[in-house]
């Protein structure tokens, strides 16, 4: 079905539709928990196209409209509709939203994956009032860490992946078609990426003196932004390109040797260095491109 503008009959037909179909997912994945990741990663373009395609002032009738029907046609399951539907539901809002602005890619793919995190660490306190349990602890142990304390170090990196990997996925079958769902979305690059990484890794470098599974959640976005960077400098210079990613890996060396011989903190915080010479690349490339336009001017 190919999207036009739709009168506000057709609008609350697509609306209805794809509710029904994240409350039938929601159901299935219920009995089948395993399942429910599956959901995670490919149901958001569901909401993504009720978003695009209806009038604003319709989705919080679609998201209240289907996160109560999944509620109450699976009340044994609250917990499961809550993490896992709720974010599809608010991401695929933040996905709509985005591309409407036109917004560059690698920014939908930060902030919806940011939306979608934080509402995971909105629900989880409610399920744990709902059921009195400590609901990180039993994702814990699902997944198979039967050592509580590791698995609470890592499971903030674990949704965070989660959550991004969910975006990114999304992305990729939104980008790829685009033309069949009438969207336009904004692929270049965004020239400001280097400093948000700078900040990311200010931020790691801060939080891993205080918290180590946040700061390890966050390593993992400079990590991401560091490839982003270091793919489109690719694109532009294969020489300089490749000099920023042998000096990448030989910093990670470097970093990973200093903190696990010199070091308290726990060795993988030394990736960060690594990101020192993506970012003086990425501004290099930006100051001598701008050099470049100005010359021909």
């Amino acid at each position: 079905m190919k999207m036009n503008s739709l009168s506000r009959t057709h609008q609350l037909v697509l609306g209805a539709l794809m509710g029904a179909i994240n409350v039938i997912f929601a159901l299935i994945s219920s009995y089948l928990f395993a399942f429910s990741l599956i959901i995670m990663l490919f149901l958001p373009l569901a909401s993504i196209i009720v978003a695009i395609n209806i009038d604003l002032k319709f989705y919080p009738v679609y998201l209240l409209g289907t996160l109560t029907l999944a509620l109450v046609l699976n009340l044994g399951n609250i917990d499961n509709t809550l993490f896992f539907l709720l974010p599809i539901l608010t991401s695929g809002l933040a996905f709509g939203l985005l591309i409407r602005h036109k917004v560059p890619d690698i920014l939908i793919l930060l902030i919806v994956s940011g939306v979608n995190f934080l509402t995971l660490l909105i629900t989880i306190p409610i399920i744990n009032l709902i059921y009195d349990v400590n609901f990180l602890q039993v994702f814990a142990s699902f997944i198979g860490f039967n050592n509580i304390e590791f698995g609470e170090l890592v499971l903030p990196s674990i949704l965070t992946l989660l959550a991004v990997m969910q975006t990114l996925i999304t992305l990729v079958i939104v980008t790829q078609d685009a033309a069949y769902f009438r969207l336009e979305i904004n692929t270049e690059e965004w020239p400001y990426i280097s400093l948000v990484n700078l900040g990311f890794s200010a931020i790691v470098t801060v939080l891993m003196f205080f918290n180590h599974g946040i700061s390890l959640a966050l390593l993992f976005v400079v990590i991401l932004l560091s490839l982003y960077q270091i793919v489109h400098l690719f694109q532009k210079h294969t020489i300089f390109a490749w000099s920023t990613l042998l000096a990448t890996i030989v910093f990670i060396i470097i970093g990973l040797a200093l903190f696990e011989n010199y070091t308290s903190l726990p060795y993988y915080f030394g990736i960060i260095i690594a990101v020192i010479p993506v970012v003086i690349s990425d501004i290099l490339w930006l100051y001598i491109s701008r050099k470049k336009s100005e010359a021909k001017k």
